[in-house]
């Protein structure tokens, strides 16, 4: 048997074991944050071409290694995966917009809303009691929302 070959068993084995001794498979965090960012480079073709070029053959592996062999694992024993953040959210609707959003220390929420074309509006969430108010960058009130009790509730 080839040095080569030898070498490509000893990996699959590898990652057959930590696969089977993990216990869980995890959120593949890294993996999934990598996956949108090559996808939404510059438009489908472009994003497809990325994709075919750095992403399958690239990028993916070594995001797939890393979520199984650290931060999977990590996440098995703490219970928190260290990529993956409680405190944001990021969406991208079907015409490749795209809407960011992030839990600050203080309680509120920081939203950035980019375009397709690129054009990118930042908001800032506030919750006070049953009052929801959105403000600009610069502090102006634009919108603010009453919630009864009995819609808190559902």
């Amino acid at each position: 048997m080839s040095i080569k070959k030898r070498i490509l068993c000893v990996v699959l084995a590898v990652f057959i074991a930590g696969m089977s001794f993990s216990g869980c498979a995890g959120q593949y965090a890294l993996f999934n944050k990598a996956h949108p960012l090559i996808g939404n480079l510059g438009g489908k073709w472009i994003g497809a071409i990325v994709n075919w070029i750095i992403g399958l053959p690239i990028v993916y592996p070594i995001c797939i290694f890393a979520d199984v062999f650290i931060f999977n694992v990590i996440e098995f024993w703490t219970g928190k995966n260290i990529i993956a953040s409680a405190n944001s959210f990021e969406q991208t609707d079907e015409n490749g917009n795209r809407l960011a959003a992030v839990k600050n220390d203080d309680g509120t929420l920081s939203v950035t809303v980019t375009e397709i074309s690129g054009e990118t509006t930042e908001y800032l969430l506030e919750r006070d009691g049953n009052n929801f108010n959105m403000f600009d960058t610069d502090g102006v009130l634009l919108s603010s929302y009453t919630v009864e009790y009995e819609e808190l509730a559902n």
